[in-house]
């Protein structure tokens, strides 16, 4: 019984935050992904495109983001989740499309080079899709910013016979840049491409 204490004197406390931010100005919908508001950093990246520019936070105001970090070796849960994201992109009215962006972050630079992911990407045939290259310091501070753990296991003798250990949520980022869904589109019962879509739409 002790164990449980703590849980119940808590409760009024979650319960009267809970009410301050429903009445703080945040615009909180009713989303169907995991809400993301106020619990993830804001847009932020500084690293270069397949086209050798640095891209940041910026280049995308007023527009919906979805960044993802992964490689193009990926055996399961990038092709799922990029296809996912196609599925649910194809649901969208077409202007509100045409102001979504998907980010992959590579996390394999010594394999993905520039003409490789852009050929990954154009498959899934996401023509607002941008990738980036991710390497130096540049590249650890975004790792660190978004808590993503990244570990080659080798697969065989030869040095590019490995997979890279990612995880595998999408971060939906709103057009004013601030990070507002968390979707995990691979896996055990993932978001659906229908859930994903409607709450594009309501971002946008």
């Amino acid at each position: 019984m002790t164990a449980n204490r703590p849980m119940v004197s808590r409760f009024p406390v979650v319960l009267l935050l809970v009410i301050l931010l429903a009445g703080c100005g945040e615009d909180r919908a009713d989303f169907n992904l995991t809400d993301a508001t106020g619990k993830v950093p804001d847009l932020k990246l500084g690293i270069t495109d397949t086209h050798g520019e640095v891209r940041t936070a910026e280049d995308f105001r007023g527009r919906a983001v979805l960044l993802y970090f992964g490689y193009t070796h990926c055996p399961d849960a990038c092709p799922m989740s990029l296809g996912r994201i196609k599925a649910a992109l194809r649901q969208l009215p077409a202007d509100k499309a045409e102001r979504t962006t998907v980010v992959f972050v590579t996390v394999d630079p010594d394999r993905d080079t520039p003409e490789r992911l852009r050929s990954y990407l154009a498959n899934f045939h996401l023509p607002r899709g941008v990738g980036l290259l991710g390497r130096g310091e540049d590249f650890d501070r975004l790792k660190e910013r978004y808590h993503i753990h990244v570990e080659r296991q080798r697969e065989g003798p030869d040095d590019t016979d490995y997979e890279v250990t990612h995880p595998s949520q999408v971060y939906v980022f709103g057009p004013d840049g601030r990070a507002r869904l968390l979707a995990r589109l691979s896996g055990g019962e993932p978001d659906s491409p229908e859930a994903l879509a409607a709450d594009l739409e309501k971002l946008l």
